[in-house]
């Protein structure tokens, strides 16, 4: 039995409320005629977000490897076939992160 002044959350409630309001857990980027799917960024799990946050950390790392990440390198590697720029990319970072009130250059952790 929970206790009387306890609060409680539900998050499969949370996580419908979220959907609802956002409409969707994936972004959509076209490119010529072909279509990639990526995942917006409140959905993403915590073991991908430790991932992204080790692959910041690293210098060697390059700029897609995010996107790879969230994704696959094969999609990745195909944007970058039919012309990725990096100002593509920064739209794209800028989606994905969109729906949590992040824009490009500040991290999934800091607060608005």
């Amino acid at each position: 039995m929970s206790k009387p002044n306890r609060k409680r959350i539900n998050l499969e409630t949370l996580r419908a409320q979220r959907l609802e309001a956002q409409g969707t857990k994936e972004i959509e980027v076209e490119l010529g005629d072909e279509k990639f799917v990526f995942p917006c960024a409140a959905w993403w799990p915590m073991k991908l977000v430790k991932q992204i946050r080790a692959l910041e950390k690293d210098d060697n790392s390059d700029a897609t490897d995010m996107l790879a990440l969230i994704s696959n390198r094969e999609q990745v590697d195909r944007l970058i076939e039919l012309g990725l720029t990096l100002g593509d990319f920064m739209d794209i970072q800028e989606a994905i992160q969109g729906d949590m009130g992040v824009g490009s250059g500040e991290s999934t952790s800091s607060s608005n």
